[in-house]
C-alpha cells in the first residue's frame, strides 16, 4: 500500500482545536477530525504495519491502540488543556504501559515531524541492564552502536546525568552510559516532504537501518525477564 501523505489543513485543525479547548467545539467539528487526522493516520498505520511486524511480530495491530488520542487526560497534570495540537503513532507490544514501553514512533507537531525508537520513560531496571550490556560490550550493543554511528541523522536523546557514572569506560560509550532515558530520534521541519508523502519511503528505510537499536533494547528487556 502506498501512503500519499497528509494535508496542511490537518495541522490547522489540530491548532484550532487546541486553541478552542472546548469539547462542544470538537463535537461540532468531529467529522473534520476524522477526515483530516484519523483517516489519513489509519492509512499510514495500515501501510506501516507489515514493516513494523518485521521488527517485532508481537506489536499490537489495532489502529485505535496506535494512534494517539486527540483529547488529553488532565486528571493528574497541572496543564488542563483538553486537546493536543499534535499527534503521534506508537507501535509497541500490547498490554504495556505507554510511558514505559519500548516503542517505534512517528509524530507530527506544529513545528515538523519525526520518528524513532525508544522509551518515553525508560524503566530503571531496563536502563541498568542496558548499561551492563554496554560495559560488557555485548554483541547486541555493538551492533546497535555501529548502526547509530553509521546513521548520524538520528540523535541519541534523553536526560543525562551531570557527572559520568562510568568515567573509565570508552569515551564513545559515555553518551549511552550517562542517559537516564533512551530514545533514538530524527526530526525534520520539511513540511513539503510530509504533505506530499515523500517522507514515507525515507522513514521506512531509516528505521530498517537502525533496527539493531530496537533489537538491543528488546534483548535488554528479555534478559531482565529471565533473571
Amino acid at each position: 500500500m502506498k501512503f500519499l501523505g497528509f494535508v496542511p489543513d490537518m495541522l490547522h485543525f489540530l491548532a484550532e482545536n487546541h486553541l478552542q479547548n472546548s469539547s462542544v467545539w470538537f463535537d461540532e467539528h468531529r467529522k473534520d477530525y476524522e477526515r483530516l487526522v484519523k483517516e489519513p493516520s489509519y492509512r499510514l498505520i495500515e501501510a506501516m504495519l507489515p514493516e513494523m511486524l518485521a521488527f517485532d511480530d508481537q506489536i499490537a495491530q489495532a489502529p485505535s491502540r496506535i494512534l494517539s488520542r486527540v483529547r488529553r487526560d488532565t486528571r493528574f497534570t497541572k496543564n488542563k488543556d483538553l486537546y493536543r495540537d499534535h499527534m503521534w503513532l506508537m507501535f509497541k507490544r500490547p498490554k504495556q504501559r505507554i510511558g514505559s514501553s519500548l516503542t517505534i514512533y512517528f509524530e507530527i507537531t506544529q513545528e515538523g515531524f519525526g520518528y524513532g525508537i525508544g522509551y518515553y520513560d525508560t524503566p530503571r531496571p531496563v536502563m541498568e541492564q542496558i548499561r551492563e550490556m554496554i560495559l560488557h560490550e555485548d554483541k547486541a550493543f555493538l551492533d546497535a552502536f555501529a548502526a547509530v554511528q553509521a546513521h548520524p541523522k538520528f540523535v541519541l536523546c534523553g536526560e543525562q546525568y551531570k557527572r559520568s557514572r562510568y568515567p573509565e569506560a570508552p569515551e564513545a560509550y559515555q553518551p549511552w552510559l550517562n542517559l537516564k532515558n533512551i530514545v533514538l530520534s530524527f526530526e525534520s521541519d520539511d513540511f513539503e516532504c510530509l504533505f506530499q508523502g515523500e517522507f514515507y519511503d525515507m522513514m521506512i528505510s531509516d528505521l530498517k537501518r537502525i533496527q539493531p537499536f530496537y533489537d538491543f533494547l528488546r534483548i535488554a528487556e528479555s534478559r531482565l525477564m529471565h533473571t
